[in-house]
């Protein structure tokens, strides 16, 4: 695939607005729902994002809830012993790692913040274990905030719909990256927007075989048209 380091100076505002609209539009009637995709309250979205890492969201549905009402809030969590935690988190995975994450940021929540998750994406990756990711999925989905979600799957989607490649080590910490994403989300919609590339990446654009006859970004995808030749509406 040819590639360009710089896309944000060579794709027109026509051709962002066409991949959201497209991208909404599939979306519409192909999302998929999840519990933590149903409230916005930042503590429940934060838990959510925590568990999700290296699994999947099947895997984090069944207990997502349960884990919730046992630990609803920061204070029951950071009194909770981590042979407890790797209980309830052993079915994903990693269960020590992510019961002593789990215990420290509750810890910390309470200690710094008086129980609040804290609202500012500074503060919010001063955290154990936040990043810019998932501060921006708080900021977004809890909050409003017009901010892009960018991790491995996202960059997929765009590195193979606009042809680009970053020139950092890792893509998911190039800024110009994270600008780029950010232009392309439509006004008043980033949280429509970001679950949708996520669910893009999930059903269509996936890592090995994506599904480019049935994708509805293929008439614009690079990748598709060097794979598959021209698309027709």
């Amino acid at each position: 695939m040819s590639v360009q380091s710089a896309p944000s100076k060579f794709l027109a505002e026509h051709q962002k607005k066409e991949f959201a609209e497209r991208l909404l539009k599939w979306w519409r009637t192909n999302k998929r729902d999840f519990p933590w995709r149903r409230t916005t309250d930042s503590y429940k979205i934060l838990i959510a994002e925590l568990l999700l890492r290296k699994t999947t969201a099947k895997q984090v549905s069944t207990l997502y809830e349960k884990f919730l009402s046992k630990y609803p809030c920061p204070e029951m969590l950071s009194e909770a012993s981590e042979r407890e935690l790797e209980d309830i988190v052993r079915p994903l995975g990693m269960e020590h790692k992510r019961a002593v994450l789990l215990k420290k940021i509750g810890s910390e929540i309470i200690r710094k913040y008086s129980g609040q998750v804290p609202t500012s994406k500074e503060n919010l990756i001063g955290l154990p274990g936040v990043g810019s990711y998932v501060a921006n999925a708080i900021l977004c989905f809890a909050h409003g905030h017009y901010v892009p979600l960018v991790d491995t799957n996202a960059i997929r989607v765009f590195q193979r719909v606009f042809g680009f490649q970053s020139k950092r080590r890792r893509p998911k910490d190039d800024p110009a990256l994270w600008d780029f994403v950010a232009s392309t989300i439509p006004h008043g919609k980033a949280r429509e927007f970001n679950l949708a590339i996520i669910d893009h990446a999930h059903s269509i654009c996936t890592p090995k075989n994506p599904r480019c006859p049935v994708c509805p970004l293929n008439v614009l995808c690079k990748y598709a048209k060097e794979e598959y030749g021209k698309f027709e509406d």
